[in-house]
């Protein structure tokens, strides 16, 4: 079943992770960075509102025809990227791509939550969501190496054709029936948002997923910050992937026995602490030296994320907790893109990293100190006392 799943999730994030470098094709295209910001961050803000979509899907009509139905929509979008220069069909195309991609991972990552036992729950997650980060060593270099020859249409081409492979993946992955634990509601009853919104620790969980997912967002903008020290992106985006596959799949076992409530926050101020060091010290050495530190940091840390949905609510909520995760941390990935195009004309694209890595950075530590250590301590078994 974890290969079932890891083939697909690696498919649709080559999807994504070949566009990190489609901001030098828009540049090439003579667009200012504002338009280049939007229209990458467009992608994002695209997944983010079609996530609870994803999860409507999911609940009515099952695992297989929602990821079916995605890959489509995913193939008309890049198809369009492919065939047009024009910005408002551009912004048509990443939308489309991005519902494709939004609700074809978030059935994945959903059905992952309802099959797979807690006592495995780490390394499964690890070992499957893995798919999702080996792309920035694969497609995205790839892709920048046919910019690099001048090679555009074969670069915008990557796109449907990986669709389509999408949808083959798609084709194989479960049934058409999406089942509840044990002991869960009745068949069909998938709980309320209201019941979703009054758990405390999953509202935490949201606001921490949202503050990493700002740094991670920061590797879409990361070519037009090396372009300007005729550094290739590739040495920190290869060596940050090599990095989390490390984590993820030698270091699966691991991942059942870290306190995840403990080491989430943490894995996302190393991504920050990395990305500031970069921007600092732009040079080869630095660049993977900072791609590992950030692949470590979210080789573990995105699936502890995930897999605390399943930690923090009953299973008849995970598709709509999912849902609501994933929109939360990619509206850093629009925010960062957007922020980064406004920014970089007036203060610089450096300048900008550093701010947002710093930002982040110290939402974390503070999300550790006010909640995550007291919840983790709280719920520590405690010994019995000693009556010697």
């Amino acid at each position: 079943m974890l290969l079932g799943l890891f083939l697909p999730i690696y498919a649709m994030h080559c999807v994504e992770q070949v566009y990190f470098v489609y901001g030098n094709v828009l540049q090439g295209y003579g667009l200012p960075p504002q338009t280049t910001g939007l229209i990458l961050g467009s992608f994002f803000v695209s997944i983010m509102l079609t996530r609870p979509l994803g999860g409507w899907l999911l609940e009515g009509f099952g695992i297989r025809r929602t990821l079916i139905l995605s890959s489509v929509t995913g193939f008309v979008g890049c198809s369009v990227l492919f065939a047009t220069r024009s910005v408002p069909m551009l912004f048509l195309g990443r939308i489309l791509a991005g519902a494709s991609f939004g609700v074809y991972t978030m059935a994945l990552f959903s059905h992952l939550a309802l099959s797979v036992p807690e006592r495995v729950r780490g390394a499964s997650f690890a070992l499957a969501i893995s798919g999702g980060i080996l792309p920035t060593a694969t497609i995205t270099p790839l892709g920048e190496w046919l910019i690099a020859r001048s090679q555009i249409g074969m670069f915008l081409a990557l796109g449907p054709m990986l669709c389509v492979v999408c949808w083959f993946l798609g084709r194989r992955v479960g049934s058409d029936a999406v089942r509840k634990g044990e002991g869960d509601s009745a068949e069909g009853d998938w709980g309320r948002y209201r019941d979703l919104l009054s758990c405390k620790p999953f509202m935490f969980l949201i606001v921490t997923g949202l503050m990493i997912s700002l740094t991670d967002a920061v590797v879409v903008c990361m070519s037009l910050f090396t372009a300007e020290h005729n550094i290739v992106a590739s040495w920190f985006l290869a060596t940050s992937s090599v990095a989390g596959i490390v984590v993820r799949v030698p270091g699966s076992r691991i991942m059942n026995t870290l306190p995840r409530q403990l080491v989430l926050a943490p894995c996302g101020m190393l991504m920050a602490g990395a990305v500031f060091m970069v921007s600092v010290f732009p040079s080869v050495g630095t660049f993977i030296c900072g791609g590992i530190l950030f692949g470590i940091g979210i080789g573990a840390g995105f699936p502890m994320m995930i897999s605390m949905v399943s930690d923090t609510l009953p299973q008849s909520l995970i598709p709509k907790g999912t849902a609501v995760l994933l929109s939360l941390y990619d509206l850093g990935w629009f925010v960062t893109p957007f922020l980064v195009g406004l920014a970089t004309p007036i203060i610089g694209i450096a300048w900008t990293f550093r701010l947002l890595t710093a930002l982040s950075f110290a939402a974390l530590a503070l999300l550790v100190f006010m909640y995550w250590l007291p919840f983790w301590m709280a719920g520590r078994p405690k010994k019995a006392p000693s009556h010697v």
